[in-house]
Parts: structure tokens; C-alpha cells; sequence
């Protein structure tokens, strides 16, 4: 979707005019193909990004993101087939590298150049709630002692054995009395994807990184909540801000 704010499509344009120059001194800057294409594809000029994610890939075939992007160029050009092999390798690459949040983006439009094709597969579990996540959870139901607290470790036991509209209920009720207790909001959050209420879990994702800004893995849930409702700047923005704050993590150890 072409951007509707003027000034956004004035920036992306001028993004791209930046790019072409850089790529005119150096045509083998992998990540600058890659940024020439994302800028395209935001302008919804799918057929002009193929080319340059085409150049980031056979600069480096290992890509993941390049591959995947090649693929949504592709899926909006017409090409749902061509998509689909796109997707399957940035997938693949993604498993082989540990990059798990591309992997999962790449398998989300994946299944929308599959339904594009006429394939039918069983439903993936996607809605699941990501393990480590889970043990997340498991381990704040363990701590504190006070009444929102209680209500939030009987709402986790409902969420754990898949009760989860009754998990939402005690969550929320916990949430009543203490509305800045971060690990309901975490709870809710997930309980709410898990049903798949995609715009109520990012609202209360959201609050929880009001509460909680430094923790990355909330920040690669909101992004791969924004990525279920094809919101790519926003996930890829919260897929960084977790990338940076993992990285500050280790340095200060």
C-alpha cells in the first residue's frame, strides 16, 4: 500500500535518489540494494524493487530479509508462484542462520502466496504462543505476592492449559487493581494473539513497553504482531529497538 501522507512519499523518494547515488560508487553494497528496494516497495512500485532485491541477493545469497522482500515484491507484482520459492528460501535461510523472526515473516506471507496459488495446507500454528515467551510467563508466576499478583498466577494457569478466555478475564481483573503490573499486560498481550485478536494484543502490548522499554522481548512480540497485520515499517522498527537492546545486554556483561 502506496504511503498516504505527502510527506512520507517525499522522504521515501528522496530515500531513493540517496540510495541510487550511493549504488552508482559502490554496486556491491548488498544492504544498500536491499534499502533501495524496501524504499520502492513502501512507494508501492513493486516491479522497480525486484531488481534491486534481486542485486542483494546474488551479492549475498545468505540475505534472509533480501529474500524474503523479493518475495513481497514479487507476491504484489503478480508473481505469487515466484513468491512463494522466494519465501521458502528466505524461510529456510532463516532456520540456518537463527534469524527466527525473519523465518516466521517470511512464513506468514509465505501462506498468502500459497492461498494465491489455490494451496490448501493444514493450519499452521502460528497462533501458539512462542516458547520462550511461555517460560516468560511461567517464571513471573512464580514471583510477587500481592493481590493483582495472585490474580495474574491464576490467569497464567488458565493460559498455560489453553483456557484463554478465562485467562483474559483474571488478567484484566488483575490489571483492575494494579494497572502497571507489566506481566498481565505481557499476559494479556499473548493470550489475546493467541486467540487471534491481533489489534487488542497489540494494544496491550504496547502498554506493557510503556512499563517495560528495555525489554527485547517484548519489543519481537509487538513486532511480529504488527508483522501478522502486514505493518512492515512498524515491525521492522520494534524487530531493531529489540536487535539493540539484545546487543546492549551482552556488551554489558
Amino acid at each position: 500500500m502506496p504511503p498516504t501522507d505527502e510527506s512520507e512519499s517525499a522522504r521515501l523518494l528522496e530515500r531513493v535518489e540517496r540510495l541510487r547515488a550511493l549504488l552508482e560508487r559502490d554496486e556491491k553494497d548488498a544492504t544498500g540494494w536491499f534499502g533501495l528496494g524496501r524504499a520502492l516497495l513502501e512507494l508501492a512500485r513493486s516491479d522497480e524493487a525486484l531488481e534491486p532485491f534481486r542485486r542483494a541477493v546474488a551479492i549475498d545469497p545468505k540475505y534472509t530479509a533480501a529474500h524474503r522482500d523479493l518475495g513481497r515484491a514479487l507476491l504484489a507484482s503478480g508473481d505469487p508462484r515466484g513468491a512463494l520459492h522466494a519465501f521458502e528460501r528466505a524461510a529456510r535461510l532463516a532456520d540456518e542462520t537463527g534469524d527466527l523472526q525473519t523465518g516466521n515473516e517470511a512464513r506468514v506471507f509465505q501462506r498468502r502466496a500459497e492461498k494465491a496459488l489455490g494451496i490448501v495446507r493444514d493450519a499452521p500454528p502460528a497462533s501458539e504462543t512462542p516458547r520462550r515467551a511461555l517460560r516468560s510467563l511461567a517464571k513471573s508466576a512464580s514471583e510477587g505476592v500481592t493481590p493483582a499478583h495472585a490474580l495474574y498466577k491464576q490467569g497464567f494457569d488458565h493460559f498455560a492449559n489453553d483456557r484463554t478466555e478465562r485467562a483474559i478475564e483474571l488478567f484484566r481483573e488483575a490489571l483492575a487493581i494494579d494497572p502497571e503490573l507489566a506481566i498481565a499486560w505481557n499476559g494479556l498481550s499473548l493470550a489475546f494473539r493467541q486467540q487471534g485478536d491481533i489489534d487488542a494484543a497489540i494494544e496491550a502490548g504496547r502498554r506493557l513497553i510503556e512499563l517495560e522499554p528495555d525489554d527485547p522481548l517484548s519489543h519481537t512480540n509487538l513486532s511480529i504482531l504488527y508483522m501478522r497485520q502486514g505493518r512492515i515499517p512498524e515491525a521492522e522498527e520494534e524487530k531493531a529497538v529489540a536487535m539493540q537492546l539484545q546487543m546492549r545486554a551482552q556488551r554489558a556483561r
